[in-house]
């Protein structure tokens, strides 16, 4: 696990960072994103305060983070309705299986 150093420029802030090398490329992207929000919300709402405008970006992705977790752990839950389906089948067939055998 290698750290590097990098800095990162979020509204107009300067911000150094020690993180994962592996990381490295997803904190770029994510950071691509708060900025380009940013200037999406300064251009939409004509929003001159920065911290406005991180404030509004933050509750924006937060959402959107929170949607895709629930939508993520229902899916989750429903694959584990089916595992248990599919294991409660194995075991029966396998019974079954034996039951012959004997």
């Amino acid at each position: 696990m290698t750290e590097v150093s990098i800095k990162v420029e979020i509204a107009g802030g300067l911000y150094p960072l020690k993180i994962k090398a592996e990381d490295e490329e997803n904190v770029r992207r994510v950071v691509d994103l708060i900025n380009t929000k940013i200037a999406e919300f300064e251009k939409t709402y004509a929003i001159k305060d920065k911290k406005d405008c991180l404030a509004m970006v933050m509750l924006q992705l937060v959402s959107q983070f929170y949607q895709k977790a629930e939508e993520s752990e229902k899916e989750l839950s429903h694959f584990k309705i089916l595992l248990i389906d599919v294991e409660m089948m194995l075991q029966e067939h396998l019974s079954n299986i034996k039951n012959i055998e004997e």
